[in-house]
């Protein structure tokens, strides 16, 4: 029996995830089928299902290898900045990448996914490229002091999913403005103390630089 490390093996399943991610860019997860796949790889179908075993899971890992990463912030910059920054970034990831708003659809559609299998290994790709990045600032800034503590999912759902919803059903791209709403919409109600609550967070910033001087 081979051993997972076995090089042809693995050649081989390099062979069929070249195949999945190219008929995936060229026609979606629609064109990934197991007869595609193997006559574009030239590996046989028993090889395949030994790798893969099932088209769902031979679709996930070729989205998983197209998963693009965020661009992270400076950490030393105000929290407010961070948070635009890193939403700037996922934005356009979402918005100027075809394949993200038809993974982001694939996975909405309820594919099962064992902690063992690549539909599971392309969730965690996703909250490894999408959450954690958030989740990172966000633990900074309370820690800190700056926010106060809160649900850090809910936080990325409020800051990620307009975004990914405007993109899933067609609405209108997010500019920059948009995006500066968003981020100042969730820091007020985040902010650490009272003074960011009733007024703009720019409008915060200033009122707390002119005291401090």
């Amino acid at each position: 029996m081979k051993s997972p490390t076995d090089p042809r093996r693995a050649r081989s399943r390099g062979k069929l995830l070249d195949a999945a991610v190219d008929l995936l860019l060229a026609g979606g997860a629609a064109a990934v089928t197991v007869d595609a796949v193997t006559r574009v790889s030239g590996v046989a179908r028993t090889t395949l299902y030994r790798n893969f075993p099932s088209t769902d899971s031979l679709i996930a890992a070729a989205f998983r290898r197209l998963l693009p990463a965020p661009e992270p912030p400076p950490g030393d910059a105000p929290v407010r900045d961070q948070l635009i920054q890193l939403c700037t970034s996922m934005t356009r990831l979402i918005q100027d990448a075809p394949l993200q708003q038809s993974m982001w659809g694939w996975l909405a559609m309820g594919r099962g996914a064992g902690d063992d299998d690549e539909v599971g290994e392309l969730r965690r790709g996703v909250v490894d490229s999408y959450a954690a990045p958030l989740h990172a600032i966000l633990s900074a800034a309370e820690s800190a002091g700056t926010l106060i503590p809160g649900d850090r999912d809910l936080a990325v759902a409020q800051l990620a999913g307009p975004v990914v919803l405007s993109r899933m059903i067609g609405l209108r791209p997010f500019a920059e403005t948009d995006i500066e709403i968003l981020v100042d919409d969730f820091l007020r109600s985040r902010l650490a103390g009272n003074a960011g609550r009733d007024r703009p967070v720019g409008e915060t910033d200033q009122h707390d630089a002119a005291a401090d001087s």
